[in-house]
């Protein structure tokens, strides 16, 4: 299932050109230089039934947040997004 969002917000717009910093800051922050995606995490990640991530940005702090399906349905219409 894609979930498109509205392509139109702002945070939208900015994690597309930006979401390999926050990958790198992510490692970084974890303490790591180095992460190995196998097969069997992706079978894992899609099986949690959390394979959706939401950015808030507030202030001076970005807060990226595993949600499921449902919840980012939820948010996206929310937030004025396009239907799942």
């Amino acid at each position: 299932m894609k979930h498109r969002g509205n392509p139109n917000h702002p945070v939208v717009q900015e994690m597309r050109e930006q979401w390999y910093k926050l990958c790198a800051i992510a490692l970084f922050k974890s303490g790591k230089t180095e992460l190995q995606i196998t097969a069997e995490d992706i079978e894992r990640f899609a099986d949690s039934g959390l394979a959706n991530i939401t950015v808030h940005p507030k202030g001076d702090t970005i807060t990226l947040r595993l949600v499921s399906n449902a919840e980012a349905e939820r948010l996206s219409r929310q937030e004025g997004g396009l239907p799942i």
